[in-house]
């Protein structure tokens, strides 16, 4: 075992001790990312009418109004 500057074995703690809380933000990236693909799948099967119609209230939001 080799000799580790005490400031060093401290900072690989606190970098350890973060494994959890890593695991649970990967865990919610991914969720996150599972529900964007649903929104896109779900976007992509909108007839013409709706998708603007979602496009012009998303505007209408964003802009202060219609376009």
């Amino acid at each position: 075992m080799t000799e580790t500057d005490p400031r060093d074995a401290e900072r690989l703690m606190d970098v350890a001790s973060t494994e959890v809380a890593t695991i649970e933000e990967l865990a919610a990236c991914v969720e996150r990312l599972h529900e964007v693909h649903r929104a896109k799948v779900a976007l992509s099967r909108l007839d013409s009418a709706a998708l603007r119609q979602a496009l012009d209230a998303r505007r209408t939001v964003f802009d202060g109004g219609p376009s």
